[in-house]
Formats: structure tokens, sequence, C-alpha cells
């Protein structure tokens, strides 16, 4: 046998030996702590078990309702509430690349709304989940979705569960510590955090980070100053005779646009109020100068989802009223998403920023101009995507994903203003008559 067959028997042998020895590595379970492998990070793990609460049972949202039924119809208009049932949410979880368990880490925090329990992770290899049955599994509470517990609840040294509040100052039937900054901190554990878990997927919500930046501007700005605006009311239902004190809605309300069209008519009852503001129109020789601020958010314009961005237009009229011109300007995000996913543009407003969009006058046919500001959550490019290649989602979405404009709201008109040319009269839509509108509306 020659010396050159030897040597390629003894590659081969080589190979087939690390095949071997690979295959079994991987075959062969080897656990590894999801605290090692996500050190530090809040969103790795849920909430733990919690038990059922003296004087009111399971910490189901319903059950909490029973006493704080204002709250209680408040959150069952969320977006919290429809964290798990949003239909965005579901196609993404359907993907094959989705590491499930992570995402619905956030979408049903509650160790009791898992139907398994991710115990660690084979190899560190967070598509590998280790799982074991969970047998204080709720399902009730699992379509709650971020439910009361998941800012509420805790369990204590002795393994008993209690409610964390912020005011104090009452007799309720069951356990409560007053922890008004466990309560204020709890937002960040979701909404502020950019991590690659690998080269195509990033969750970026830098939220929080955004509110500290715009500290300047603001004095002791939190989340829950705009998002869970102060109410004078009684904590609970009239029966229980207690007196009114300042309270929170828990409508959670956000940049406007929710997760169904029905939902519309709870924006304003539940505290919507513009981040972006119409400073002023300036016509100025050909040019017009429409003037906007981000007058309230307390973070950039829009936030958290890197897709998310406003749409503004000036839709220009003739004296019938018939369109003869328009233009168009994007503020928002911009990533690349293959091969790696990285950000490459960033233009949204930060707090307090003002900014001049200077247009010529499109046409002399013109008497009056529209301006018209979208908040748009899902393009009309990437639903047709998700229509056509999802596949695999629960039945009770997967038809709805089929016709997600149908079902599902994809921007909201949040801002219009006419001005006419010749008189410098303004017009200004409400609030109130764009939501109106936008419940008709479907698709971007």
């Amino acid at each position: 046998m020659n010396k050159f067959k030897l040597i390629s028997i003894f590659l081969s042998v080589s190979i087939l030996l690390a095949f071997v020895v690979f295959v079994g590595w991987k075959l062969i379970p080897s656990p590894v702590p999801i605290e090692e492998v996500f050190p530090g990070k809040v969103w790795a793990k849920t909430v733990a078990q919690l038990p059922d609460l003296q004087g009111v049972g399971a910490p189901r949202a319903e059950n909490c309702g029973k006493c704080h039924s204002e709250i209680y119809k408040e959150w069952k208009t969320s977006t919290h509430s429809q964290a798990l049932s949003d239909l965005q949410f579901q196609a993404e979880l359907s993907k094959t690349s989705s590491p499930k368990w992570i995402c619905l880490n956030c979408h049903i925090p509650v160790q009791n709304q898992r139907e398994n329990i991710v115990v660690s992770l084979n190899h560190g290899d967070y598509f590998q989940p280790i799982e074991i049955p969970n047998p204080g599994f709720d399902p009730v509470m699992q379509k709650e979705a971020v439910t009361c517990a998941t800012c509420h609840v805790r369990v204590d040294a002795k393994g008993a569960s209690y409610v964390i509040g912020a005011n104090g100052k009452t007799s309720p039937p069951h356990p409560v510590k007053i922890d008004a900054n466990a309560l204020r901190n709890r937002c960040y554990d979701c909404h502020n955090e950019t991590y690659e878990l690998n080269e195509s997927l990033v969750c970026s919500f830098q939220t929080g980070g955004e509110l500290a930046e715009a500290s300047k501007h603001f004095s002791e700005k939190t989340c829950v100053n705009c998002h869970l605006p102060s109410v004078q009311r009684s904590f609970v239902i009239p029966a229980l005779n207690k007196p009114k004190r300042e309270s929170h809605k828990h409508a959670f309300i956000g940049g406007g646009v929710p997760k169904k069209f029905e939902l519309y008519k709870e924006q304003i009852p539940g505290g919507y109020k513009p981040g972006l503001v119409l400073v002023g129109w300036e016509k100025k020789d050909s040019e017009i100068i429409v003037r906007i601020q981000n007058q309230n958010a307390g973070h950039y314009l829009p936030s958290a989802d890197p897709e998310r961005h406003l749409k503004l237009e000036l839709v220009w009229l003739d004296k019938n009223r018939k369109e003869v011109a328009k233009d168009k300007l994007r503020y928002g995000q911009d990533w690349e998403w293959s091969p790696k996913a990285k950000k490459v543009a960033d233009n949204r407003l930060k707090p307090k920023e003002i900014r001049d969009w200077k247009v010529k006058i499109a046409n002399e046919e013109a008497v009056s101009v529209v301006l018209r500001v979208y908040h748009v959550r899902l393009t009309n490019s990437t639903s047709d995507y998700v229509e056509k290649y999802t596949i695999g989602a629960p039945k009770e979405f997967e038809d709805k994903i089929k016709e997600l404009k149908k079902h599902y709201p994809h921007s909201s008109l949040v801002l219009e203003s006419e001005y006419n040319l010749k008189s410098k009269k303004v017009f200004n839509t409400t609030i109130g008559d764009l939501f109106k509108l936008n419940e008709t509306r479907r698709g971007e």
C-alpha cells in the first residue's frame, strides 16, 4: 500500500471519527443554566410561579377585577392585554427562526402562564430549550398576556404571594408591600433593551434610554406620567365604600395604533395625547414651511419597534378640492436585516425637538394644502409578505393573519391640518374626529 493511499485512509477515518464525536456531543444533553447564557437579563426568565393570593385566589386579572373593576376594564382595552393575541406577534412567532420561549417571556411573562417551563438550554443554545411540564399552568391566565401579576404580584421568602402597591394607606384583603419604584422600573425590563441573539435576530427597544437622555427637558418624567395618567377615584368598587385617591389609568395608551379596530374608541378615554404637535404654518415667497415638534413624548418619536415610523404628507388642493400634487416625508429608523441586522439611519424626533419642513408650492392651481401625519406600525409591503408566508400560526390567528389588513390596524392618522394659501387661515381636525376616521381605514 503506497504512502498516499495510507494518508487518504487516515484522513477519511479522522473525518469519520470527528463526525461521530460531533454528533455524539450534540445528542448527549448538556444543560447550561439560562443565567449563564443571558447574565443579568430579566427577560430571559419568567416571573416565578405565583401561588394563589390570600383573599383573591389565582392571581388572574379577572380575579383582580372583582374589586378593581374600573382598572380591570381599562386594562382589557390595553395593548398589554392583547400582547399574546396580537396578530403581527403571532405571525412572527410562527417563523421557524423564532426562539419562541424568549419572545413569550415578554408577552406572557408569568410562569403560571406557561404550559412548559424552560429550566436550562442544551449546550447553551437558545434554540434548544430544555423544558419540563408546568403542573401550575393556568390556561385562563395565559390568555391574559401581560396581566396584572406581571407587575403587581411576587412571592415572599416564605413562598406566599403578595401585591406590590404604590400608594399605601389601604386595608386590602390580600398582603401588600408598597414599592412604587419597583412598579415604575418594571417597564424597563421589556421596553429598554437592545440585544443581538444572532446576526439576524435583534430586539431593539430603547425607550427607557431615550427617556433618560431627555431628562434635561423634563422634571421627574417617567413612563407612568404619560402612559398611566393620574385620575382621582376610588381604587375599588363602590360597594366597598373606600375614599377617592390618586390612582392611575391602566389602558397603557401608546402611539395611538391599537391592536384591534374596535379599540380605537378607547384611545382617548384611556388617556391618548399626541406626542407630535403642529407648531404652525408659514408662507414665505414660493415656499410653505410646516413647523412640528415632539412636544409631549419623553422619548423619540416614534419609539420602540424599529419598523415604526411617522409618515408625513402635504396634499395640495385646487379650488374644487381636487388633489393636484403631493409631497411626502418619513421620520423613523432604517435597518438592514440581511445578512446582518444593523441600524443604518435614524431621523426620529428627539424630545422637545422642533423640525421645519420646507416645500415649494407645488402647483399654481393649488389654493390650500393639507398636512397629514400617520403613525405607521406596519407597512403594506410587510403586511403583504406576512399574509403570504405565515404558515403554522394557531388556527384562531392564522385565518385573520391571511386577511391582516381587515383585522389589524397598520397605522393611525394622528394629525391633520389645512392651510389656505390666500387667507392664511388654518383648520385643524380634532383628535376625536381623527380616531373615528381611523376606525374605517385599512392598511398603511
